[in-house]
């Protein structure tokens, strides 16, 4: 035999040798329950696998894989375990109960209730334990009549059952009998001391139930005795110590736990929070780095993680690590606080508003809450919803600083100015916060006090010198004024404290674009995304140049991509694209962003109602329904997710269902007026006139000095066929709520009932009243446009025009009218309207009969053909396609468009027009 022959069967023997020895699965087994025994899951696991690799049909090791793969957050492993077990035979007494701890762990609690509700087991220990599991997925279920009789199940079959009897007394705490719930788990700590759960929760109860924090500090010591591995309850016991100013004693038990258990991850936890009390900063991102590698999904590590860079003013890291902390757990109270603060320091209102929207809107918010809306909505140029905060956290925290400074807000709005401006002008000089300054602005620009309000200004740059955000501040207000040159001044004065401060760049590019300077708007976008080629907010406002240029709508969407791509974890970028989509009624395109957005931001409440609204347009009435269902869970307090249900219900035919959303919506806000006009609305669908009339009247007692009311009530009329009466209940309007909406509406019902007489004279009292409304003047064209009266509309449309030069619906409404007459110089006012307004349809459509109208056919092809792709829903568009098409000699092209509205039938009034045009393309 030569050396490699030696050599195979040496290796060959070797293999059989090793195969045949190593632990059997019975001494597998056992080292697997000599390991759980430990409490040692990690060895017990391998030990496991490793017997059924030896034997796959061993179903004692397939039970306890099922039961130990929990502990290493392996639920779904677990399940499958388990379900394997029962295939073996294994008595359901021993297999149920863990495999519905294990769909629990998994969050199926529907199918658990579904499966197993009146499941009874052989013994009592099987029948606790499931009955337990069944009532933990009820209260899940929001189920809570169902969830006590399954813990009385419980008890009822095993009286001593632990997990039950604490499951009972957390059922009391929410009953409000904390007494009661003591009672229960005093009787457990007195029949068996050890049991860590028990005293865990006594101390909760104590700290949360009867607000004693010795006395839960005690129970939490006990936990810990009882337990020295329960790590919830030291942790509990470190938060309460530091609660209540006991720093000293805090750290201390960290210390000996380090000693004890120093490579628990929990340990190393504690110690990074303690170093933050203490302000070592350094020290807490030394701790916590190793942690969140090891647990980069464990929002309280992302949060002490964010809040050490934060402090360290590493913005991009700590702004990474918070978002992150706040999207796994909406709600954190430091996280969200830092983000908002990071979100403010750097220009972000808007996310800094969306970040506090869910505490705002659960009808509790903190004062601290509100203070941040308060200046997120200054910083935003909001002031009167900044007053509302700031008055708001006032009520609520009296003896704070800044709420002395919501007090004085207060005062304005009682009509106290001068004392309240005074107090504000006070604290601002006294204190060193910017509170005071924030509000006082505020104030200032509320009464349209914008010297005072510069100056005011002008006193937070001196507390903030290195602050881009009072400078931006300066130049909203100059900006406001038509003062560009020294807007321009302050937005560069910001960019030289903050070169990345993109709310100046912004600013600056505004000016640009509103001297008809386009290409240096652009050169700014495309600086700042040289510095950072991430930049989303650059390429959001990079694509809305693309708009305003009349860029393609393919280039416009694919800039939004980009921003989406750029910045995946952001929400507005992909709102941005969803909306862009449905603006172009591209519905299968907005849907498909739409659903990967949810998909990677699941638990944000904005995407997930715009998934909705996507369903919404594409008719995916049930999924919509779906979507905005959830929505009302994750926002129980809102009636956003109410509003959208009724539609999706109206979508179905299920005109009941829309009723019962909408009056729910109202019972959370009983005066929500787009309820109440949707209601009004199904009601008249329905013929319920008499309600409907009902309602709009409650609305007028509601809103006396509103018009909505009235409007409400005469849209009923109408839709009955009593012009007469719709035209009573405006004249009422008029005298009651008088504007210029009611106005339009009550000179549009007189012409309909051919009172022109009456008519005239309201239009000419009206326009001498008010000779400022132009909302009036633009209604007159519209109506001289009906009757096709093309040299009265276009006098009145040139009105507003001398008002507003830019002004695109006068703009493009005048650039139509020259056409139809005729008359030269049209492209230059479409231009015009389109560069207002980019990106509207008919705008568009106007500036491509313009630019054929002065021999330009190619562009205006070309520009006609995106429209109709921005705009594929809309055939008065393919119809000025089609026309531009014969005029350019194309009538095979001309006759596929033709050929689509001719499909459309009845649905597209311009048959007539369209078989004309049909015989021209033949």
């Amino acid at each position: 035999m030569n050396t490699f022959a030696r050599t195979a069967a040496a290796i060959a023997v070797a293999t059989l040798l090793a195969a045949c020895g190593g632990p059997s699965e019975a001494e597998l087994l056992a080292s697997a329950q000599d390991s759980l025994a430990r409490q040692d899951t990690k060895t017990a696991t391998i030990s496991l696998k490793s017997a059924l690799q030896k034997n796959p049909e061993l179903a004692e090791a397939r039970l306890l894989l099922g039961t130990t793969l929990p502990a290493s957050g392996d639920a779904a492993g677990a399940s499958v375990e388990l379900r394997k077990a029962s295939q073996l035979k294994l008595p359901e007494a021993r297999v149920l109960p863990p495999l519905a701890r294990a769909l629990l762990a998994s969050g199926e609690d529907r199918r658990i209730v579904q499966t197993w509700a009146a499941t009874r087991l052989d013994t009592p220990e099987a029948d606790a334990d499931l009955s337990t599991t069944l009532a933990q997925a009820y209260l899940r279920l929001d189920q809570p009549t169902q969830a006590r009789e399954a813990v009385d199940a419980a008890l009822r079959a095993l009286p001593a059952y632990a997990p039950a009897k604490l499951l009972k007394a957390r059922l009391l705490a929410a009953d409000q009998d904390v007494d009661g719930a003591i009672v229960l788990v005093d009787e457990m700590t007195a029949a068996d001391t050890r049991q860590a759960d028990a005293w865990l929760l006594k101390g909760q109860l104590e700290q949360y139930g009867r607000r004693d924090a010795q006395a839960a500090i005690a129970a939490y010591r006990r936990a810990v005795e009882a337990d020295p591995r329960r790590m919830a309850a030291h942790q509990a016991l470190v938060g309460l110590l530091v609660a209540g100013g006991d720093i000293a004693a805090a750290e201390a038990h960290v210390q000996q736990l380090v000693k004890t258990q120093p490579d628990i991850a929990g340990t190393q936890l504690l110690q990074a929070q303690i170093a933050y009390l203490r302000a070592d900063y350094e020290g807490v991102r030394r701790l916590v780095q190793p942690l969140v590698q090891a647990t980069p999904n464990n929002p309280v590590v992302l949060q002490l993680a964010g809040a050490a860079e934060f402090q360290l003013r590493a913005l991009p890291q700590a702004e990474t690590l918070l978002a992150k902390a706040v999207q796994l757990q909406p709600g954190m109270p430091l996280a969200t606080g830092l983000l908002v603060q990071l979100y403010l320091r750097t220009g972000q209102a808007d996310k800094a508003l969306a970040l506090l929207q869910p505490e705002l809107d659960g009808g509790k918010p903190r004062a601290e809450t509100l203070l941040l809306a308060g200046q997120a909505h200054l910083q935003n140029g909001e002031a009167r919803q900044a007053e509302a905060a700031f008055a708001q956290a006032a009520r609520l925290a009296p003896q704070d600083p800044r709420a002395r400074t919501a007090l004085a807000l207060g005062k304005i709005g009682r009509g106290e100015a001068a004392a309240g401006l005074g107090e504000l002008e006070s604290l601002a000089a006294s204190d060193a916060g910017i509170g005071a300054d924030m509000a006082l602005i505020a104030s200032q620009l509320r009464r349209g006090e914008r010297a005072k309000a510069l100056k005011a200004i002008d006193a937070l740059d001196a507390k903030r010198p290195q602050d881009p955000t009072p400078q931006l501040m300066r130049g909203r207000v100059l900006l406001a004024s038509g003062e560009r040159a020294a807007a321009r001044s302050a937005f560069e004065n910001a960019l030289a404290r903050d070169a990345a401060y993109f709310p100046a760049v912004a600013g600056l590019a505004a000016i640009d674009l509103a001297e008809g300077n386009t290409a240096a708007a652009r050169q700014r976008f495309d600086a700042a995304l040289a510095r950072d080629p991430k930049n989303w907010r650059a390429m959001l406002a990079l694509a809305e140049w693309l708009e305003r240029t009349g860029a393609g709508a393919d280039a416009v969407s694919a800039q939004y991509a980009a921003a989406v791509k750029a910045a995946p974890g952001e929400v507005l970028p992909r709102l941005r694209l969803i909306d862009e989509r449905l603006a172009r009624r591209d519905t299968s395109g907005a849907l498909a962003a739409a659903r990967e957005a949810a998909a990677a931001l699941p638990s944000n409440r904005e995407l997930l109602g715009a998934l909705g609204r996507a369903e919404l347009a594409n008719r995916d009435y049930q999924q919509a329904l779906t979507r905005f269902q959830k929505l009302s869970q994750l926002q129980p307090r809102s009636p956003a997710g109410l509003l959208g249900q009724s539609d999706a219900y109206i979508g179905l035919k299920d005109m009941a269902a829309a009723e019962r959303a909408l009056k729910s919506a109202l019972e959370l806000v009983p005066r929500l007026l787009p309820a109440q006009q949707a209601l009004v609305a199904l009601y008249t669908g329905e013929g319920r006139y008499a309600e409907a009339v009902g309602l709009a009247r409650e609305i007028q007692k509601q809103r006396p000095a509103e018009a909505a009311g009235y409007f409400a009530e005469a849209a009923v009329e109408q839709a009955r066929r009593k012009p007469e009466a719709a035209l009573a209940i405006y004249r009422t309007a008029q005298q009651k709520a008088p504007g210029a909406e009611t106005a339009i509406r009550l000179h549009a019902a007189l012409h309909a009932a051919g009172q022109a007489e009456e008519a005239g004279r309201l239009a000419a009292g009206w326009q001498k009243q008010h000779p400022q409304d132009l909302a009036f003047r633009f209604h007159l064209g519209d109506l001289a446009l009906t009757r096709q009266d093309w040299a009265g509309a276009e006098a009145r449309y040139r009105e507003v025009l001398a008002r507003q030069p830019d002004n695109p619906l006068a703009l493009n409404n005048v650039a139509w009218l020259m056409l139809r007459q005729g008359k030269p110089g049209a492209l230059a006012l479409a231009e015009k309207a389109n560069t207002a307004a980019p990106g509207q349809p008919a705008l568009r459509d106007t500036l491509a009969l313009a630019a054929a109208a002065e021999g330009q056919l190619p562009r205006a092809l070309a520009l006609q053909k995106d429209t109709v792709q921005r705009a594929p829903e809309a055939p008065a568009l393919r119809l000025t396609l089609a026309k531009l098409l014969l005029q350019s000699g194309d009538k095979a092209a001309a006759r596929v468009e033709l050929d689509k509205l001719n499909k459309l039938g009845s649905g597209f009034d311009g048959q007539a027009e369209v078989a004309e045009l049909l015989k021209k393309a033949s």
